[in-house]
């Protein structure tokens, strides 16, 4: 917080498709970047998320629509099992 009660936003930033893109800074902001037909249903996820949750929720909400169209094709190949170009925390393709 800053010393007039506000609170400071840092910036936060991710790469998408190879270009830096920075990310809304709060719930409203990320509201407000969303489509105007997505609105109710973050409206509706974000309400119903448990305090615990809720940093990982709104991240995810806060990617740029390719970001999660990216994330939702990489899910699929996965569950379809197509692991290539996929990788294990040790730096050893997955198999």
């Amino acid at each position: 917080m800053s010393g007039d009660g506000e609170c400071v936003v840092e910036p936060m930033t991710t790469v998408v498709r190879g270009r830096v893109v920075e990310l809304p800074g709060t719930l409203d902001e990320t509201r407000r970047a969303l489509p105007v037909e997505r609105r109710a249903e973050f409206d509706a996820v974000i309400g119903g998320t448990p305090i615990a949750q809720l940093t990982q929720v709104a991240a995810v909400w806060a990617l740029p629509v390719e970001a999660r169209a990216d994330a939702d094709a990489a899910i699929a190949r996965v569950e379809a099992g197509d692991f290539d170009g996929m990788f294990n925390l040790d730096g050893t393709p997955v198999r």
